[in-house]
């Protein structure tokens, strides 16, 4: 799905040249007590990331036109097209991926020193999990939106056939009645 560039240092140095870079005081103290606050935040994206997962996981399972005819869920107010959702949840997916990992580089700085605390290491772990299965689960055919399209557009076509069909039926039938009472009367 997405690459880490912790994974890949050549590519960290070419990133690290051109994003942004913080500027931090050598004189700063780090306030141990807000740690907390940190795994908790880190803990609470894992879970966020898996739930995403789950909900875009479940939607893969679907085809619009199997849930709605014209493509679109909701009702007054809230009508968003089937493939929207789709492509909103995916980024969200990718967004929250991205702080996750952002929470976890700010927990491994050596400044919280939090080297020795399991609990970060364990949320790290953690998190590591969640983009694993995110990473595991989720295929970009998950989020093709041609597929919707093509979906909606087959569903149109068969109902412009079944049409079709009914008028040919109905046009037989009609023919055939006028042929009854024209050799019978």
């Amino acid at each position: 799905m997405r690459k880490r560039l912790t994974d890949h240092p050549d590519e960290m140095r070419k990133a690290a040249a051109s994003t942004v870079r913080r500027e931090i005081p050598d004189d700063f103290k780090y306030d141990k007590k807000k740690i907390k606050h940190l795994k908790h935040i880190l803990h609470n994206s894992n879970v966020a990331l898996g739930t995403l997962t789950s909900i875009l996981n479940e939607f893969s399972k679907l085809k619009g036109p199997d849930i709605s005819p014209d493509g679109l869920l909701g009702g007054i107010g809230y009508i968003i097209p089937v493939k929207d959702i789709k492509q909103s949840v995916n980024s969200a997916v990718h967004s929250l991926s991205d702080v996750a990992d952002c929470i976890a580089d700010e927990l491994s700085n050596p400044k919280w020193n939090t080297e020795d605390d399991k609990e970060v290491k364990e949320l790290i772990k953690e998190k590591d999990e969640a983009i694993e299965k995110v990473e595991d689960e989720i295929s970009p055919d998950d989020v093709n939106v041609e597929e919707v399209e093509e979906d909606i557009i087959d569903r149109e076509n068969e109902e412009k056939e079944a049409r079709t069909k009914q008028a040919n039926d109905a046009l037989s039938s009609a023919v055939q009645q006028s042929l009854v009472n024209f050799y019978c009367n």
